[in-house]
């Protein structure tokens, strides 16, 4: 019962989408040690009520594009690792100081298309490295989540904050910010940035047709035309080459 008490409590923070979860204060810098510590922390809690993709071809996959980013992105402060859980839920998220979990249900989505792949974990590795957590949620509601979460707090405690953390909206601007950074990233990578284009058009789509994994799990994603449009300026001005057409 406990430990579906915190899969619940881990859900509703995942809720928020593409995100950085259990970070971060309005008004106070967290030291990147810090952010090592916290991240490696709630990273055991997050496998504690999600197990791991059982299947090593799709850990090393994911691994091996991971890696690939870090060589040419990585921050020395941050322990970037890349680990996909076992769920059918279309999802990705970093945590502060470096982990980042894709969701099977995210992996099945894209098939074999390693550039899409690349954009969604270059987006995640965006956001570590800019540490917009830091800047989205408030001193006391991060508090809760650290005493929650981290000092063996009440699990009900827990609940109630992912709550609350689900009626806050991320960032737009962090996100288009992490987008650019993803086109970057996976250009310098090696990859195709033209599969993030990809990748947002392929959510865009599955929104339209009620996909209940998209409207469940990535709601608060911003899925806006501009969005798709800063990627196609952000690909042109990286490459020198017009991005790809996507089709609606």
């Amino acid at each position: 019962m406990r430990q579906e008490l915190v899969r619940r409590s881990l859900f509703g923070l995942m809720l928020l989408g593409v995100v950085l979860t259990l970070t971060g204060c309005r008004g106070v810098t967290w030291s990147k040690k810090e952010e090592v510590r916290i991240g490696q922390e709630v990273a055991a809690e997050v496998e504690k009520a999600y197990k791991l993709d059982p299947d090593p071809a799709v850990q090393q996959r994911v691994q091996l594009i991971g890696q690939r980013l870090v060589a040419v992105a990585g921050d020395k402060d941050f322990r970037y690792s890349f680990k996909v859980l076992d769920s059918k839920e279309v999802n990705a998220f970093a945590l502060p100081g470096g982990p980042i979990y894709v969701f099977r249900g995210l992996i099945d989505m894209v098939g074999d298309d390693d550039d899409m792949l690349a954009g969604v974990l270059a987006h995640e590795m965006a956001h570590v490295n800019r540490r917009h957590a830091n800047k989205q949620y408030t001193q006391g509601l991060w508090r809760g989540i650290a005493i929650a979460a981290l000092t063996r707090g009440s699990v009900r405690d827990a609940a109630e904050i992912a709550d609350a953390l689900l009626q806050l909206k991320y960032s737009r601007q962090h996100e288009y910010e992490a987008d650019r950074l993803a086109v970057e990233y996976t250009y310098k990578a090696g990859y195709d940035p033209n599969g993030m284009l990809r990748f947002l058009g392929m959510l865009q789509r599955e929104e339209k047709v009620g996909n209940r994994w998209i409207e469940t799990n990535l709601r608060t994603h911003p899925f806006s035309d501009r969005r798709v449009e800063e990627v196609r300026k952000q690909i042109q001005r990286v490459t020198g080459s017009p991005a790809q057409e996507v089709a609606p």
